[in-house]
């Protein structure tokens, strides 16, 4: 399952989010690029082959709107502009670490787009579908459309599981037994 979270994590897009038609189309071209970069056995660190790939994720992943919806709305509310940002930073240097972590358990690993679905007006699923030597894992991207800057994702299911609502319970838990600035430090 942590081999999976880093395969889901390195698809991207465009400089403002994406179109719709063009969310499979892109997604397909950046799954491959990634797939490439991490399949590649010359000389490139962990680090560099996690830069090419952040350097394709960045502009569709809304890490404000992830960490935002991590931390839940009381949580989210209870928080000045000051900490909110700071907590976004932290929220994304956090994910992307973990993702590097995990760079070291690819094995091969392929992903297919099964289908680009309509969940609500505003919200687009794009169903995958990670297959290794043993083992198919479903992950669907979550999108919503951004006024801003066209569809972006919002959230990950991996096989089932929401990596949201995982941080949710997470930062809830810390924030029942700690402060705030406890799990600034724990995402640090």
């Amino acid at each position: 399952m942590k081999n999976i979270l880093f395969l889901v994590l390195f698809i991207a897009s465009s400089l403002f989010g994406l179109q719709r038609e063009e969310i499979v189309p892109i997604m397909t071209s950046k799954i491959n690029k990634a797939t490439e970069i991490l399949r590649n056995k010359n000389n490139l660190s962990i680090e560099e082959k996690a830069k090419k790939i952040f350097s394709m994720l960045d502009e569709v992943f809304d890490y404000a709107l992830m960490a935002r919806l991590s931390l839940g709305k009381t949580n989210w509310k209870a928080l000045n502009k000051s900490q909110k940002k700071e907590f976004i930073r932290r929220f994304k240097e956090h994910l992307k670490r973990s993702f590097m972590d995990k760079l070291v358990l690819y094995k091969d690993e392929k992903t297919e787009i099964l289908e680009l679905k309509k969940y609500k007006k505003n919200r687009l699923w794009l169903v995958t579908q990670l297959i290794g030597n043993k083992n198919k894992y479903k992950i669907v991207y979550k999108f919503y459309k951004s006024k801003k800057s066209g569809w972006m994702v919002y959230d990950l299911n991996i096989a089932g599981v929401s990596l949201i609502q995982t941080y949710r319970v997470q930062f809830s838990d810390a924030l029942k037994s700690g402060t705030f600035e406890d799990l600034l430090k724990k995402l640090k």
